[in-house]
Parts: structure tokens; C-alpha cells; sequence
């Protein structure tokens, strides 16, 4: 099912069926977009009043700096009146709009506000209510028509009672029977009445949806490059397979098979010439010492048991205490992550300061750690020669991908000469 056909699913499950006017004019609906129609009106009206005196005092005063501050109040406040206009949106029109905002980064708050400032939807949501002004009057005028005219009619016959002489649309109803006969035309009127009401509630629906939230096209785009992203996972994990295979398969097999074999020849020797033998079997030792090293640091390399154990503090610690390069570790966590974010996190931190140790010529690097919410910070810095760029290194792309698979991000800023610095965001709300 595409996204649009999935989209128009929910809807309907929200949506009172249009087939029935009777029972559409004893739904919800209608009423909901009623009390929507006229809170439009009020609230278009507050926002025109507001944004128009705010802004136009702030520009008038920029140039003595007094406007700065109430340019930047109102900056805040029509993003709080989009925030609530959502709120709105949901409670009486069925319509759920997720906003769009890019991510702030983490930073000063001159850096956040830049972000917030060049949003393209934080400007939408300034369009949408200066536009809520006309569209509320117009939906003010349509609620109010809509519904006088049937009430109108309707309730003919109580006014003729009440006065026993009624005047309506500059008619004389002079008789009970007249006034019965009006009631009677309103009663289509009546019908009539919710499919306006439900037609310009979905109308404001998709207003809104278009405003103040995302395209069905940047929503498909976002599902394609999460798609992406599995791939390059799916790919990555393919690559850590065949190296562990390859690396069973030249180094610890090879030692096993040699052990073996040197074993065998000492059992031969023990007879004849017990001191080749004996030679020969001290061979075979220094050989299953050492399979028994690189089989401890492949199993290590898939998932070390102090990061299991004791948490990525102590497993990053132990990372730089055998690094060839000195490193730094300052880690500032509240609780541990979720597994498969603090695995990454490892796995990463192991990569850069394999990189850092082969490639940069550093003498010094530092790791922080820190959580900021609901991100998982990495900063991984060395003093070396700097250059990294991955476009031309595997391992900088494999780290990439591996960040991508949890939809985290990786930036490297690494100039000629250094220094080099990578930055890693991971969501630890998976």
C-alpha cells in the first residue's frame, strides 16, 4: 500500500461515512468543524492583531536595537500559535500534523535560533496564520449562514404561537398551516446543513496539513532514504561477516592447524628423539597462546564482555588504555543507553581510535561522551595530521552506515594539518 492509500486509510477511520445525512447529522463531525469554524474567526483575528502590531513595531524600532528583542518574542510566540493551532487541528478536526522543524543541534543559543531562523516551515507557520484571518472570517460567515438558515425555517411554527402573526424573508405567514409549510422547507436545509459544516472542516484539514506539517512527497522521500539506510546497514553487516570469516581463517585456523600438525610430529619424535619433541611441543604451546589471543580479540571485536557487563565507561576505557596513541575519556551518562545504541557507540569509538592510531600520526586524542536528552553524543578529537575524508576511506563510510542503520549522524570536520574532529549523534528512543 502506498503512502497516500495508507494515509487515506487513517482518515477514514476517523472520518463519519458521507452516504447517511441523517446519521452524519447526529456524528460528532459536523459539530466538532462548527466550534472549529467559529474559534477560527476569534482566534484569526487575535493572531492579525498580534502579529501585525508586533512585527510592525519591532521592524519600526530595529534601528535603535529596542526592536530586536520584540522581533525575537514574536518569532517565539507565532511558533507557539502554530504549535497550538496543531493541538487544535487534532482535537476537532481528527487531523494528526507532525511538526516538521528541523532538529536543533547541540550548541550555543545563537546556533539554535540560526537553525530555527532558516527552518522554511517555521516561516509557513507565519503564512498560515496571517491567513487564518481571511479564512476565519470566511468560515465565521459560512457557520453562520449555514446554520441560521435552517433554524430559520424550522422554527416558524413556534414563532407564529408565540406572536400568531411571524414575518419571515419578507413574507407574512398569516396561518398555522403556512408556518408548518416553512418548517417543512427547512428541514432539506437541514440535511444539507452537516455536509457544509464536514466539507469546510476537511477543507481546513488539508490547509493545515499543507501549512504546518510535511508533503506526502517529503514523507516518501524520508521513507526512502530510511530504506537507504537499512540497505547500507544490511551491507555493513555483510563486511563485519566476511571479516570475521577471513580473519578466522588466516589467523586462528591457521595457528590451530600448525598446532596440530606440530603436536602430531612431537607424538612421533617422543620415542626416537625426545628433545625435538619436547621443542616441538613448547612450539605448539607459544601456538595456542596466541590462537587463544586473536580468538579472544575476534570475540572482543563482535561484542566485548566489559561492554556487556559493565557499560560503555569501562569498555572505552579499555579501548584507550590500548590505544597506541594516549586518549582522554570523559563519559557523562545518566543511565546506559539502549543496547544496540551503546554497541554502536563502541564500535564506532573502536574504529576512529584504530584510525587515529594507523593513519593520523596524532600524539594525543580525547573521547567525550555525553547525553543530552534523548541524543547520545560522541565527540572523538586527535591533534594528528588531519585530511580524513570519507569518500576515500572505507572505514569512515562503514562508520557512516553503521550510524545510519539507528538514524544517527556522523560529521567529520578534519582540514589539512588537523585537527581532525567527528561527531556523532545517536536517538536513544528507538
Amino acid at each position: 500500500m502506498s503512502t497516500g492509500d495508507t494515509r487515506a486509510a487513517s482518515l477514514n477511520t476517523r472520518r463519519t461515512s458521507l452516504r447517511n445525512p441523517l446519521k452524519l447529522l447526529f456524528s460528532a463531525e459536523p459539530w466538532l468543524a462548527l466550534a472549529f469554524m467559529l474559534s477560527s474567526f476569534v482566534l484569526g483575528v487575535f493572531w492579525f492583531v498580534v502579529l501585525v502590531t508586533l512585527l510592525s513595531t519591532g521592524v519600526g524600532m530595529a534601528v535603535t536595537l529596542v526592536g530586536i528583542p520584540i522581533l525575537l518574542v514574536t518569532f517565539y510566540l507565532w511558533v507557539l500559535g502554530a504549535r497550538l493551532e496543531r493541538v487544535r487541528v487534532r482535537a476537532l478536526l481528527g487531523e494528526t500534523i507532525v511538526e516538521p522543524y528541523r532538529l536543533l543541534p547541540e550548541g550555543s543559543w545563537w546556533e539554535r535560533l540560526k537553525v530555527r531562523v532558516t527552518d522554511r516551515y517555521v516561516w509557513q507557520d507565519l503564512i498560515y496564520l496571517f491567513l487564518l484571518f481571511p479564512v476565519g472570517i470566511a468560515q465565521f460567515v459560512i457557520a453562520v449562514v449555514a446554520v441560521s438558515i435552517p433554524v430559520s425555517f424550522l422554527t416558524v411554527p413556534f414563532w407564529y404561537r408565540a406572536t400568531d402573526d411571524t414575518v419571515i424573508f419578507d413574507m407574512q405567514i398569516e396561518t398555522y398551516a403556512g408556518a408548518m409549510a416553512f418548517a417543512a422547507i427547512g428541514i432539506p436545509f437541514l440535511l444539507l446543513l452537516p455536509y457544509v459544516l464536514v466539507g469546510v472542516g476537511r477543507a481546513h484539514a488539508w490547509f493545515a496539513r499543507h501549512l504546518l506539517g510535511t508533503s506526502l512527497e517529503e514523507l516518501s522521500q524520508r521513507v526512502d532514504e530510511l530504506t537507504v539506510r537499512r540497505s547500507q546497514a544490511l551491507d555493513s553487516s555483510v563486511s563485519d561477516l566476511r571479516r570475521i570469516e577471513r580473519d578466522l581463517h588466516d589467523g586462528a585456523q591457521q595457528r590451530l592447524v600448525k598446532l596440530s600438525m606440530d603436536l602430531g610430529m612431537a607424538r612421533e619424535k617422543m620415542q626416537t628423539d625426545p628433545e625435538a619433541a619436547q621443542l616441538l611441543i613448547d612450539e605448539a604451546h607459544r601456538e595456542a597462546k596466541l590462537a587463544m589471543v586473536e580468538i579472544r580479540n575476534l570475540a572482543r571485536g563482535i561484542h566485548p564482555a566489559v561492554l556487556t557487563d559493565r557499560g560503555l565507561d569501562a569498555a572505552v576505557s579499555a579501548l584507550a588504555g590500548s590505544s597506541t596513541v594516549p586518549v582522554t575519556v570523559r563519559v557523562d551518562l545518566p543511565a546506559r543507553p539502549p543496547e544496540v545504541v551503546e554497541s554502536t557507540a563502541y564500535f564506532i569509538i573502536a574504529e576512529a581510535l584504530t584510525n587515529i592510531s594507523r593513519h593520523s600520526g596524532a600524539t594525543s586524542a580525547s573521547v567525550n561522551i555525553r547525553q543530552d536528552g534523548a541524543i547520545l553524543r560522541i565527540e572523538i578529537a586527535d591533534n594528528g595530521s588531519g585530511d580524513a575524508d570519507p569518500s576515500r576511506g572505507s572505514g569512515l563510510r562503514g562508520m557512516q552506515d553503521r550510524v545510519a542503520a539507528i538514524d544517527g549522524t556522523l560529521s567529520v570536520t578534519s582540514p589539512p594539518g588537523g585537527p581532525t574532529r567527528i561527531l556523532v549523534e545517536l536517538p536513544c528512543e528507538l
